[in-house]
């Protein structure tokens, strides 16, 4: 069973679901035995620009496929990528609500989003905000991960690496599926998609929607999201045209915490009060036209048109009073009254109804002309040449001002891939050089190598990488805050692991990286600014920061049916500032999961335990507990077609610190019924 253990490295979790069609249980075994000498080179990395076969990718990669979420009933997006080497959130409140990604020791604006190949990073405030805790699971086919520097092929934004998810697309034959879930928070969740196809088309149409409660009384969260992928093959060319509309509304409750700087945490207090009006609501249109034309034996060109449209608004009302919390010591101040220990301190609504948001566009043409040209000394090269034009728009409106600006950044690149000694060796080099409006050029280059040893089945893998992050327009032109003289983020990386496979029964990679940046753009309160209510406090290139970690991801098969997979992450992420270290505010040192799993004939059953090490809170100055959780699912196939599934999360009810003040939800449990038909 090459692939299914090929798959455990490549994810560090699901093994043995990467062989379930469409979360079809039965018959599973006999499918894995089919595919017993079916190779790792099936496997293509399409946000690799050249499709590199998974074999030849010189990158640390995580593949996690449509059949690995669906079998485990996961509901949260979140839940599936913090599984995953590096990855890790904040996760404020229940599903939906705030959500903060970070990915090798950086936070957004470091690592790349896209989105059926469309850049979704913003131009106002780097990142993608909550919608990695907003993209429905049920609606995506695949989730690539490449971990690294990727700036030599996308350009700003990819210190870390790229997140790339691809929306459900069509099959052969024709495809129905609908399910329904209820669970806790008085979760409620229908879906449901229509895929089909021949040699000369396909197409898919999904939707689903949530709809559930918070954590809180008067928190809720509801998501609408129809999606549509419609494509054309020829012999020669293939057009394929995608479409994904995100319509997302949470509520939180009110938040009161310390500011200052504390000593420990007895000192530390929090109150989440019901707010009965307090909405964010978020409006994202992904839109993509791709093309490829194959024009001769060796060569193609490829077209990505893309556009994406963020809309964003927050409103908080003031509702008054809003009820009473308790005094947690003596002497205990707030709002300028001292209370004792078990006092009632009234909770009045900080809000004022003055609305605020922020709208977002993104415009996007990439050409690709890709050759892959056969050696004769046993080897093949595949060489990348690239355009791509980007133009962004954006800006922030309401209460905390009104802000429009606009901004194109045009590239060229090439990269070159070369196989020798029977695909063996491989060497990968890339160069790319960004020409933004604002602050000119920014050259990017990568260069990596991999190679495997014959007979005992171990590959040694290393690159070496440059990046960069362009300022946002808040750095740049916020009318109090604003920096004109900010230049970019500047940063270096240098990986290296290495990849054992032990037969048919196990696998294991291991990875060490050291990353610098410079110019990191920071929020300086000593610089003089008469703009500013204080008199001072402004956006500048100031500290620098290093991240460096190792990454394990394992995985064995104990049994032709039972598997134990797992991966670790030791993450140490520093920030300099006037030469003096502080460490990263929200960065566990220690991560990790570990997942026991049974695949039947027409059932399954999995346990993962999760742990996450102290990490500072935002303030960075005491630290948030450790913890471990439990989760459990299982997936029954009533009858044919017809599949029951569950998942059971913290099942032991562990109290769990994502953010220090925000409530978590406990345990947590989802039931669901999945119907899949196919003509």
């Amino acid at each position: 069973m090459k692939k299914r253990i090929n798959k455990i490295i490549l994810t560090g979790l699901f093994p043995a679901m990467a062989l379930v069609s469409g979360g079809n249980l039965a018959g599973a075994q006999e499918k894995a035995d089919e595919l017993q000498e079916q190779q790792i080179d099936d496997i293509v990395v399409t946000s690799s620009k050249l499709d590199r076969k998974l074999e030849h990718m010189t990158d640390s990669v995580i593949i996690i496929s449509e059949e690995e979420i669906k079998v485990k009933g996961y509901t949260d997006l979140t839940e599936v990528l913090r599984l995953t080497p590096s990855v890790e959130f904040k996760q404020a409140g229940g599903p939906g609500q705030f959500s903060y990604p970070k990915m090798r020791g950086y936070g957004q604006g470091h690592f790349l989003v896209l989105v059926n190949g469309m850049k979704i990073n913003e131009a106002y405030s780097s990142g993608v905000g909550n919608f990695i805790g907003q993209l429905d699971t049920k609606l995506l086919e695949s989730v690539e991960i490449l971990r690294g520097p990727q700036a030599s092929l996308y350009g700003s934004d990819t210190t870390a690496g790229v997140m790339a998810f691809t929306t459900i697309g069509g099959q052969p034959g024709t495809h129905f599926n609908a399910g329904i879930e209820y669970g806790s928070l008085d979760w409620k969740k229908g879906y449901g998609s229509v895929r089909g196809g021949t040699e000369k088309w396909d197409c898919a149409v999904g939707l689903a929607y949530t709809d559930s409660e918070g954590v809180h009384d008067k928190e809720y969260y509801k998501n609408f999201s129809p999606t549509m992928k419609f494509g054309l093959h020829r012999d020669t060319f293939d057009l394929t045209f995608s479409y994904l509309y995100v319509d997302s509304e949470f509520q939180a409750a009110e938040l009161n915490e310390t500011y200052s700087f504390l000593n420990d945490r007895s000192e530390f207090w929090s109150f989440q009060t019901p707010d009965p009006d307090n909405a964010n609501k978020y409006e994202h249109n992904i839109a993509t036209l791709q093309a490829e034309h194959r024009f001769a034996e060796n060569m193609r060109n490829k077209v990505v048109l893309g556009w994406f449209e963020k809309k964003s608004e927050r409103n908080d009302l003031d509702n008054g009073f809003l009820g009473y919390e308790t005094a947690p010591f003596d002497n205990f101040r707030f709002n300028g009254v001292t209370y004792n220990v078990g006092d009632r301190i009234s909770i009045y609504d900080d809000g004022d109804g003055r609305a605020y948001g922020n709208d977002h566009e993104n415009l996007m043409f990439d050409y690709n002309f890709i050759w892959d040209m056969p050696l004769a000394s046993a080897g093949s090269n595949s060489l990348l040449l690239g355009f791509e034009y980007l133009y962004q728009e954006g800006g922030k409106w309401g209460k905390y001002g009104d802000l429009k600006a606009d901004i194109y950044n045009f590239s060229f690149y090439v990269n070159d891939q070369l196989l020798l000694l029977n695909d063996a060796l491989i060497l990968s080099a890339g160069l790319r050089h960004d020409h933004h409006e604002v602050f000119g050029g920014e050259t990017t280059g990568k260069a990596g190598a991999a190679y495997s040893i014959a007979g005992i089945g171990t590959t040694l893998f290393s690159n070496y990488g440059t990046s960069f992050r362009a300022p946002t327009f808040s750095n740049l032109y916020d009318a109090r805050y604003g920096n004109e003289d900010i230049t970019p983020e500047e940063g270096w990386t240098v990986e290296g692991g290495v990849r054992q496979v032990f037969g048919k029964q196990a696998d294991v990679e291991v990875t060490y990286w050291y990353s610098e940046l410079d110019n990191v753009i920071v929020f300086d309160y000593t610089i003089p600014n008469p703009n500013s209510s204080v008199g001072s406090g402004r956006y500048a290139n100031r500290d620098s920061a290093m991240t460096e970690g190792v990454e394990v991801a394992f995985g064995c098969y104990l049994t032709d049916q039972i598997s134990l997979s797992g991966n670790y992450t030791y993450t140490e992420s520093r920030n300099e500032k006037n030469n003096e270290t502080f460490r990263t505010v929200q960065i566990a040192r220690n991560k990790g999961s570990l997942t026991l799993e049974y695949l039947g004939d027409n059932y399954s059953l999995a346990a993962t335990a999760y742990y996450t090490g102290p990490r500072l809170r935002w303030k960075g100055d005491i630290e948030m507990k450790e913890y471990i959780r439990c989760d459990l699912s299982g997936r029954y196939e009533v009858v044919d077609g017809l599949n029951l599934y569950a998942r059971l999360e913290n099942v032991f009810d562990e109290n769990i610190e994502e953010g220090m003040g925000y409530e978590q939800p406990g345990f947590y449990g989802i039931i669901g019924l999945e119907w899949d038909m196919s003509l």
